[in-house]
């Protein structure tokens, strides 16, 4: 299983990483043509879009997931990714509908400003198609065919990043022009997808197939609902609390802080289907404890550069008007990585108890609220971070408490422990001590330096593990 896993993690991280890249490219386009008011608008869009994804379609994508892989018959399995196809396209169509047809009342309970009804509108659009695009995309996963899921990524990245430039920079559209361009990066990688994906689809619908799926999804919903909930309650409540204009610098710190989605999408692409394909081999947990190790070491290295780095990378990136978002990175980066590491959590889907998933998730969401509501009148946009990263730890701790008794992976915690305490130390003290240097990017660099050597010396990367991994990674990828 770990040669497939590091191969098949590089290649997931490809299109993460020009993805994100191609991310991060459009920030200092769109901070220049946006203001930090239409910056909070768009980033409104993108949780209402969050929403929508997590609900409309049952989550049947992770009924696939969880079927697919053990059914034998390729009959069945056309059927099964058919059957969740049809369904997925249903739902979003009559999704969009909806949208259009209720723009007036929606739009403004979504933005929180007046006159923005097409705006509104050509957002629905993108987030059914970002829906559909979604399914297709997990589809290469679920057949493990990680280079056509790296092609279509690529593809609805590019496509999304030239668009939105030619339109919001270039004909000066502004809002408008961004929006324009992800709906036709979601189409270009829906169209392309599909050609790759003709033997797997067909004209097929089993109602037998499409409930026995969503028997497992369905709990999933309520389950994605408190995910989402914690995810973007930070921004809801700034946008009730405070305003608009918090919301924007919010949302670039938060996009900043996303770049640790570089080590977390290739492991995170590749590790469900792979765990579901071996779980039952016995040396599956002690190879999941050292995927997990590996991980955490890439993490903090990662949370570290990110927290040290923030305001340079911001100076580089905006304009002086969104510099302050450097203050939430440090709290949201550790945040976003503890929020999709469940994945190390398998034993919960394993023994197919995904309706624990939604008592986790409702503690996470309360740990979350209480905490905004403490937190943001007296901290601003900091308290909101400070309440997304507790909620993120509850989630985290919990499931992997639960999981560890369905399904134990021996995970050595005081190596990991220590690990984490000397990351923390250092983020948090050594931007005071470079303060006092005339070159703190140094005194940046040395403690990046202090941190690869704290990592050998405790364990979490070893020395035959590094020429392990690169006797793995030699031979050609194949798809």
């Amino acid at each position: 299983m770990l040669r497939a896993f590091f191969r098949d993690c590089i290649i997931y991280t490809i299109p993460a990483a020009v993805s994100r890249g191609l991310g991060l490219l459009l920030v200092p386009i769109y901070t220049r043509i946006l203001s930090p008011e239409d910056y909070g608008t768009l980033d409104m869009l993108m949780v209402f879009g969050g929403l929508v994804n997590l609900t409309v379609a049952l989550e049947v994508s992770q009924g696939v997931a969880r079927f697919y892989a053990v059914e034998t018959s390729s009959a069945r399995k056309r059927s099964l990714a058919s059957t969740a196809f049809w369904f997925t396209l249903g739902c979003y169509g009559l999704f969009v509908l909806l949208g259009l047809a209720g723009s007036r009342v929606l739009s403004p309970w979504v933005t929180g400003r007046d006159g923005l009804e097409s705006i509104f509108r050509i957002a629905v659009f993108g987030i059914g198609l970002n829906g559909v695009f979604y399914l297709i995309q997990n589809q290469f996963r679920w057949e493990l065919r990680s280079r056509r899921y790296t092609e279509t990524n690529l593809l609805m990245s590019f496509v999304t990043l030239v668009a939105a430039v030619g339109f919001a920079y270039g004909l000066d559209w502004g809002l408008v022009g961004v929006l324009w361009g992800t709906v036709l990066g979601s189409l270009a990688g829906v169209v392309y997808g599909l050609s790759w994906l003709r033997t797997s689809y067909g004209w097929q619908f089993d109602c037998a197939l499409l409930w026995r799926m969503l028997r497992f999804s369905i709990p999933l919903v309520p389950s994605g609902l408190m995910v989402w909930m914690s995810t973007y309650l930070d921004r809801l409540m700034i946008n009730h609390y405070l305003s608009l204009h918090e919301v924007g610098l919010y949302g670039v710190g938060y996009r900043l802080s996303s770049v640790v989605w570089f080590v977390l999408v290739g492991v995170q692409g590749a590790l469900m289907p792979l765990v579901y394909h071996h779980y039952r081999e016995p040396s599956t947990p002690s190879q999941l404890a050292t995927i997990f190790r590996l991980f955490l070491a890439g993490a903090l290295l990662t949370f570290l550069t990110l927290t040290l780095f923030a305001h340079d990378f911001l100076v580089i990136m905006t304009t002086p008007d969104f510099y302050g978002s450097a203050s939430v990175v440090i709290y949201l980066v550790p945040a976003i990585t503890l929020s999709q590491m469940y994945i190390f959590a398998p034993g919960i889907g394993i023994a197919k108890k995904t309706h624990v998933y939604i008592w986790i998730n409702l503690a996470g969401v309360v740990v979350n609220a209480l905490l905004n509501w403490w937190l943001i009148p007296a901290l601003g946009m900091i308290g909101a971070a400070i309440a997304t990263l507790a909620g993120s730890s509850c989630v985290f701790a919990l499931c992997m408490y639960i999981s560890q008794k369905s399904y134990p992976v021996p995970h050595e915690w005081k190596r990991l422990s220590f690990a984490t305490v000397l990351a923390i130390a250092l983020a948090v003290l050594i931007p005071t001590l470079a303060e006092e240097y005339a070159l703190p990017w140094i005194v940046n660099l040395l403690a990046l330096g202090v941190m690869a050597v704290g990592l050998v010396a405790l364990g979490l990367v070893r020395t035959h593990e590094i020429v392990r991994l690169r006797q793995l990674l030699r031979p050609k990828l194949t798809p």
